[in-house]
Parts: C-alpha cells; structure tokens; sequence
C-alpha cells in the first residue's frame, strides 16, 4: 500500500504555514476537485486527500504529532483512527460533510448547488441594485412630475416627488439586476439633482422671485401682475416701497402636503432710469429740492 503523499505538498504550501494560508489552500482545492463540479475520474479522491490534509494540519495537536513524527505519529487517533487507509470512510462516499468547520463549507460549496446531497445550495437572491442620476427642471422639483432616464428601449419614467431636494436618492423598485435563482431584481438608486431657473429660487419651502418695479411705481404705489411657477399672482406695491422689500404670498411655495407649504415671495428691485430727457432732469431736480428737507 503505498505511503500517503506529505500533507503540506498536498496543500501546496510550506511547514510554517500560518492557518490562514492553510485555509486558503485548502479552499482552493476543494473548489477545484469537488467532485460537483470536477467530473474527472480523479477527483473524488483528490479532494480526499486534500480533505485529510487540512484536518490533520488544522488541528495543532494532530500537526505537532505530525510534524514530529509523520504519518506514524497519527496512527493512535489521526488518519487511520478516521477510517483505515481512507480518511472518511473510503471513497467520496463516506465523505462527512460534519468534519469541515460550517462557515467554511458555505463559503466553499454554498454556491455550488446541491449535487449528490453536498453543498448547500444557495436559495434565492435578490439581484444588486444600480445606481444613476439625473437632472430634472426647477418646476418639476417644486410640483413634481414625470421624468426620463436613460435612453431608448432602456429608459424609464421616474416619478418626482413634489418638493424634492438636490442631492435626494429615489428608489425604483425592480430596475436592477435580475436576481439569482428566481429571486427579485435588485432596485435603481436614483440621485436627483435640480437644475437652476433663471427667475426663480429656493429657500427652504419658501419661492422666491426678484420682481422690478419703478421708481415711480415704488413712489406712489401700483398694482403688478407677477407670474409664479404655475398661473399669476397680482400684488399690491405699497406707496414709498423700498428696494429689497419682500411681499409674501400665502402657500404659493412648495407645498409639503395639503395642510402644510411654504410661501411665495417677491423681492422689490427699484429700476432707476438710466437716460434722461433734459425735461426728466428738470422733474426730479424739482421733486429733489421739494423733498430735501422732508424725513424721508
């Protein structure tokens, strides 16, 4: 009967072999000649050896006899305590899969599939998620809406909250990868962000709007239609109206729910006239003489 081969040669690595690389090892050939996926004649015994090797060499004792004394060293309680001239039994078919630690043999055969009764097969996976992003207008964030991403037969609408913020992630639920053996397909992770608007800004549920009134306007009071994200609201510019002031709009901002929104808010710019007819200079020369020594 011929020797068995020296267990570090079967495992390919030298005798002060930390556990970690004798783990290593052993995982990579037990993936390589699990007879599941090896079909060769010699696989099954192949992966016994290698087998035996990482249960002698992975339990100190059993390698400090060994180390000391070689094979004969294992005769009162290694191999041939294991099962005569086979380690487990003779053969693949006395293989207990009880003498590999758990954790190890999910990481080695759980996605191998269940063949023959060995290796637990995984069960269904959700598939990974994607991740994209777009840019949607100004109005779309405040009223929400509809948007597209990505192009052709690969695009989809996405719905847009009313009120989303730059930077907010949107799930998409089944827009991933498909998942593994029947399982659901991962999510799209949609990153939001919003484009500036030339007229409009925000300031946290609040809308604002430079309105630009004239100095005449400011002076004596008007009335001015000022258009919002969506219709037209008419305000009242008080008389004496100063640059920067703010009209407030009631619930014309982003709109939290139906009890809850932020307002509109119309920030008075003052034209000054910018040429003047010698007339104009004249006016308001007069006008500044008369109000000179009023408290303005």
């Amino acid at each position: 009967m011929p020797m068995p081969r020296d267990y570090y040669e079967v495992l390919g690595v030298k005798r002060d072999a930390s556990a970690d690389e004798l783990r290593r090892a052993h995982r990579t050939l037990a993936r390589q000649w699990h007879p599941d996926i090896n079909k060769t004649p010699e696989a099954a015994a192949k992966f016994n050896e290698a087998q035996e090797a990482y249960d002698i060499l992975s339990d100190a004792d059993k390698r400090a006899s060994y180390d000391r004394f070689g094979h004969a060293g294992l005769q009162g309680g290694g191999a041939a305590a294991a099962g005569g001239d086979q380690p487990f039994g003779g053969g693949f078919g006395g293989f207990d899969p009880s003498q590999i630690d758990p954790e190890m043999f999910e990481q080695i055969f759980g996605g191998m599939g269940g063949g023959r009764g060995r290796g637990r097969a995984r069960g269904p996976s959700k598939g990974q998620d994607r991740h994209g992003e777009i840019t949607v207008p100004f109005q779309v964030s405040i009223l929400g809406g509809r948007h597209g991403i990505g192009s052709g037969e690969h695009s989809i609408d996405v719905q847009i909250p009313a009120g989303i913020e730059d930077g907010t992630q949107l799930r998409v639920r089944g827009q991933g990868d498909p998942g593994q053996g029947g399982g659901p397909a991962g999510d799209l992770i949609v990153t939001v962000h919003v484009a500036p608007h030339p007229d409009f800004r925000r300031d946290g549920d609040d809308i604002l709007r430079d309105v630009h009134v004239s100095i005449f306007d400011a002076a004596l009071g008007a009335k001015i239609d000022v258009p919002l994200l969506k219709g037209t609201v008419t305000l009242t510019i008080p008389p004496g109206t100063g640059s920067g002031k703010r009209l407030r709009v009631r619930n014309q901002g982003v709109r939290r729910s139906a009890v809850a929104s932020g307002d509109f808010l119309a920030i008075v710019q003052i034209d000054v006239p910018s040429t003047l007819t010698d007339e104009d200079r004249a006016a308001l020369e007069a006008m500044r003489d008369s109000l000179r020594n009023r408290d303005l």
